[in-house]
């Protein structure tokens, strides 16, 4: 799967670079803020515009993103416990609740970079909507103690940061990945602002295989969601 998403990537390339012909360049600064969390993310995207009226814009880029929080539980995070499947059916199943097991982290600090993939609509010349989601990269973090929760069962562990991410389909995916729909305004040539929704998950994993029914596990993770702001600049505009 993670050569799959790497072949997705090199063709997004390969299409853009033969059929665009104007590209941008940006940096993105954008933070949100919920109950006891929050995060922070800087990005470097490069877009191509496509279509007769180039009001299509797709483009590659890196994003390292900042998550924290306090007090919040981490859930059982594969696909194969929370949903009983892999694959792209886990889209329409229902979690199975009593597989579900909890890590509870006092406070949490996960650091990510990740290659990016985005798309936009130019609404008009100064409002674009647009789409953006981590695609491969790996987090960094320190490692934390926690309670890892069963039903009446509290058992005392450590957990760090999952280090690798990966996009695959709901629950299958492996990691902290950041994502955003946002509407952006430009108010020059080179700055804009934005406002949207962000959807990012952040995973753990624990010391040991701390849950074993109905099969061991140790990732965990949280699923955070709230409104974003944000600010970019554009480096280049090329005809």
């Amino acid at each position: 799967m993670k050569k799959t998403v790497i072949g997705i990537l090199i063709l997004q390339l390969v299409f853009v670079q033969a059929f665009a012909q104007k590209n941008n360049q940006l940096f993105d600064l954008s933070a949100s803020v919920g109950n006891a969390q929050g995060s922070g993310s800087l990005s470097y995207v490069y877009n191509w515009q496509l279509g007769k009226n180039k009001k299509f814009e797709i483009g590659a880029g890196a994003r390292f993103s900042s998550f924290f929080s306090s007090n919040k539980y981490f859930v059982t995070a594969p696909a194969k416990i929370t949903s009983g499947s892999t694959g792209p059916a886990v889209l329409f199943k229902e979690n199975i609740n009593s597989n579900l097991d909890s890590l509870l982290l006092a406070s949490s600090n996960s650091n990510s970079l990740n290659l990016s993939i985005n798309l936009g609509y130019h609404i008009t010349k100064k409002i674009t909507a647009g789409f953006n989601i981590d695609a491969i990269g790996f987090t960094f973090g320190k490692n934390q103690n926690g309670k890892y929760i069963n039903g009446n069962t509290v058992v005392n562990t450590s957990a760090k940061p999952t280090g690798f991410n990966l996009l695959l389909i709901s629950d299958n995916d492996l990691g902290s990945l950041n994502s955003e729909f946002y509407l952006n305004y430009k108010f020059n040539s080179n700055w804009s602002v934005k406002t949207g929704y962000q959807f990012l998950f952040s995973e753990y994993t624990t010391a040991a295989k701390v849950q074993q029914f109905p099969s061991p596990n140790d990732r965990f993770r949280y699923k955070s969601s709230s409104f974003l702001i944000g600010v970019r600049y554009q480096l280049k505009n090329k005809q």
